[in-house]
């Protein structure tokens, strides 16, 4: 442990003193990347990341895959700004960003409207970003869903797989499970709330963003991963770690709320699922998954599946989600 704490350090230093060759002087004007706010009982919470320069996003339209994977590229060649102060338009809350140029804007919930938008900027600039507020105050169910093999058709049960599409479809390519959307679409017409949770890099929360608004899938917030170096680990927590405590930080903020749980088999939603029903099957109404294929479930899937069951919490499984929609959809009517 103590040795790769040491290779950590190392590793973020270097980091850092390779961003400051290529980057030069520091941006007089730096770019505010927004992931969006989301709120809690007492507060909204808006997260971003400070860049010191733009990046490409997708392509105009279809284009060959190696202008995809050249602009897919382009979305990790970041310059990420470290000790920046970000402040509210109002004054009102400020927060630093992290070595990654990460921060969390915590603000005092107004009463009794929330806005839908909120500006912040960067202190000493006059630019300012509007960060929409994804308020779920009001609502009475929740939905979380997982975004590749879930709502993307992606193949991330394959790792190669996964990275050569994600690489070589811009967002006017990228294809979504129809039967995935309709479903969505269905809670949203019952007035449910939205929070998608993926280990997809933060990177790609411009990417997704489009993606979704192409094809109509309901917007909400995202709570994506970090993989950057740090002074304390390479990458930030495995796949299940990060999924799981996005989860948590979800239940928590939303206590008025329970929720359906949307996955697939394919990767390891179904164990990280039971583990918050074992938990919080109280929160649960049901448990969606879509099975990629038809063959036998491992055995370690069929065990998660019966924890989940004997808890109490309805699984519905079938490789179209729409063979599901007027059982599931009817459950938290």
């Amino acid at each position: 442990m103590a040795m790769k704490l040491a290779l950590a350090r190392i590793a973020s230093r270097i980091e850092r003193g390779l961003d400051k060759v290529r980057r030069g002087p520091a941006a007089d004007n730096p770019i505010i990347d927004c992931y969006g706010g989301y709120t809690t009982p007492d507060m909204i919470i808006l997260r971003g990341r400070v860049l010191a320069k733009a990046r490409a996003i997708s392509a105009v339209g279809e284009q060959g895959r190696w202008r995809n994977f050249l602009d897919f590229l382009s979305l990790f060649r970041t310059d990420e700004l470290r000790g920046v102060e970000i402040v509210a338009s109002d004054g009102t809350a400020r927060t630093i960003t992290d070595e990654e140029g990460f921060f969390t804007l915590s603000i005092h919930l107004p009463t009794p409207d929330i806005p839908k938008v909120i500006g912040i900027r960067a202190a000493g600039t006059d630019q300012t970003h509007d960060v929409p507020i994804f308020s779920s105050r009001d609502e009475s169910i929740g939905v979380i869903s997982d975004i590749d093999d879930t709502l993307l058709k992606t193949g991330a049960f394959s790792l190669i797989r996964n990275l050569w599409t994600s690489a070589t479809g811009n967002v006017h390519q990228r294809e979504v499970f129809a039967d995935a959307t309709q479903l969505l679409q269905q809670f949203a017409e019952q007035g449910a709330c939205f929070f998608y949770v993926s280990s997809s890099p933060w990177n790609l929360y411009d990417y997704l963003q489009s993606i979704f608004a192409r094809t109509g899938l309901p917007l909400g917030p995202f709570f994506l991963r970090d993989l950057g170096i740090s002074e304390t680990q390479f990458i930030t927590g495995t796949h299940g770690d990060h999924k799981t405590m996005a989860i948590q930080k979800i239940l928590n903020a939303n206590p008025h709320l329970t929720f359906t749980l949307v996955g697939d088999t394919g990767q390891h939603d179904p164990h990280i699922y039971a583990d918050i029903v074992d938990q919080h099957a109280d929160r649960i109404d049901q448990v969606i998954l879509r099975q990629p294929n038809n063959g036998p479930l491992s055995e370690r899937i069929s065990q998660d599946l019966a924890r989940i069951e004997a808890a109490g919490v309805p699984v519905s499984m079938d490789q179209d989600y729409r063979a599901l929609l007027s059982s599931v959809v009817k459950t938290v009517a």
